[in-house]
């Protein structure tokens, strides 16, 4: 009794530590990048119903926006920061309570997973909605562990599952699949009518319905690579395998491609989750289905990269609570969580100590800079809306585009980019009734397709995402 009521104090403790901590890495050091700020700008520009119809662009469901709608109500354009880190603050300390307080794992791993690169730094320190994946996914995987549980709850759980990612639906599939396999006993018929197959079914309509990319090319467009076949299937392979549950042991495979080292790795690695699993037959089903899907949806729909390929070290880690692993018996199957998940705290610290020492782009420098030096009168026109977005954030104002003339904060995945003369520039600053407009760009504009603009200051630091801006004057006369 002493010993349990010990355990959980423990518990508690860590998880405290551990939000505290996150949070304070968040409001200090973080800087946000466009994707973190286009979510924002989103849900804080569009009404309800006007989110809901622009998720096609967006190709993510909706459940992460109308999450952060209501926190948008308080925003007065200088909190925004503030705001999103707290938003997303309360999804992280929830799905870390499910990981510290509900999951029956050894303490060891649950420092061991907390403390990793994808729960610390992806889904941890980046407020995006793959958050939402993980709580929701530890939250079903917690109810399934149970074996009697509210039938009612499971299904919501799975069908706001179905809200937040692609690989949230993966999951619940693979979910429902399982629970089929540990009710084989029911007809098929018997089993679709259950309040769980139900509640997955509604997720998964409401997920086609409203992500489903309806614009020619958008999943195309998404993709930064370009591989043959038979490259592609090796990238998929190394990404949702070494990537995923050894990150940071061989270079990043979006960027440089797979290798040998990083194939043979995957092929330890996947005979280390069939050892893992292999005395409960159904999970075993369960990780390798949810493996394969990974890799046929890198190859066929978008290939992601290591935030994506996460996913998987997440279901691998909610798979872990229901197999109710024995620490002490289990000798060789805990040196092999231990050993994977000892690589991701190496490779999370390195994370985030570059988020503290390196900005990640120089979005937040140049949106100082022209929050201090150019008047609110003074037109800002970007030219790139998809880069300029988060410079948006801290420059807490709303910049121009051409050729529609029109305030922007926020992008549509499948814009393409407009690079106006400077004759509709000049127009475009008669018709504000200035005396001239501030450029910004993420490349140098040519001088001879732009004689008059006249480079006013550059942000060209070193950078993790290597984006640099440069700002220009253009005078009307």
């Amino acid at each position: 009794m002493e010993s349990s009521r010990y355990s959980q104090i423990l518990n508690y403790s860590l998880w405290m530590i551990f939000i505290i901590g996150l949070g304070y890495l968040k409001l200090n050091f973080h800087e946000l990048w466009k994707d973190e700020w286009q979510a924002w700008f989103v849900a804080r520009d569009k009404n309800v119903f006007e989110i809901f119809s622009f998720l096609y662009y967006e190709g993510h469901p909706g459940l992460w926006y109308f999450f952060l709608k209501p926190f948008t109500y308080f925003s007065d354009g200088a909190n925004d920061i503030f705001l999103i880190s707290l938003a997303h603050w309360i999804t992280v300390a929830a799905g870390m309570y499910l990981l510290f307080i509900k999951f029956r794992l050894p303490i060891v791993f649950k420092i061991l997973f907390a403390l990793g690169y994808f729960l610390s730094f992806e889904y941890g320190l980046v407020n995006r909605g793959y958050s939402l994946v993980v709580l929701f996914s530890f939250w079903a995987a917690w109810l399934i562990s149970l074996g009697e549980y509210n039938k009612k709850h499971l299904a919501w759980v799975l069908f706001l599952m179905c809200q937040t990612e692609v690989y949230g639906v993966m999951m619940g599939l693979v979910f429902g699949i399982f629970l089929y396999l540990e009710n084989s006993k029911e007809s098929i018929q018997t089993f679709l009518k259950t309040p769980a197959i139900k509640g997955l079914s509604a997720g998964f309509l409401v997920f086609l319905i409203s992500v489903f990319p309806r614009s020619v090319g958008h999943v195309a467009k998404t993709s930064a690579k370009e591989w043959d076949f038979f490259d592609k299937i090796l990238v998929s392979f190394q990404g949702n395998l070494s990537n995923t549950y050894l990150p940071g042991s061989t270079l990043d495979t979006f960027t440089y491609g797979w290798s040998a080292i990083g194939l043979c790795l995957s092929i330890l690695l996947l005979g280390a989750l069939y050892f893992v699993f292999k005395d409960q037959k159904n999970l075993l089903y369960a990780t390798m289905t949810f493996t394969l899907g990974m890799m046929i949806f890198s190859l066929f729909f978008f290939m992601g990269g290591i935030r994506q390929w996460g996913m998987g070290f997440v279901f691998f880690m909610a798979l872990l609570q229901i197999r109710n692993l024995d620490f002490v018996k289990e000798k060789i199957v805990s040196i092999i969580i231990f050993w994977i998940s000892s690589i991701g705290v190496f490779y999370g610290f390195k994370a985030i100590q570059e988020d503290i020492k390196i900005p990640f782009t120089n979005a937040k420098e140049v949106g100082e800079f022209i929050e201090a030096k150019v008047p609110e009168k003074v037109p800002v026109v970007a030219i790139n809306k998809f880069e300029c977005t988060p410079v948006i954030g801290y420059a807490k104002r709303k910049f121009y585009e051409l050729p529609s003339g029109v305030e922007f904060s926020f992008f549509k995945w499948v814009d393409k980019i407009y690079l106006p003369s400077e004759g509709e520039l000049k127009l475009f600053t008669k018709y504000k009734g200035v005396g001239g407009i501030v450029i910004i760009t993420p490349k140098v504009l040519d001088p001879q397709r732009y004689p008059n603009a006249k480079l006013w200051q550059k942000f060209d630091q070193k950078n993790y995402k290597n984006e640099n801006y440069y700002l220009y004057s253009l005078p009307l006369k």
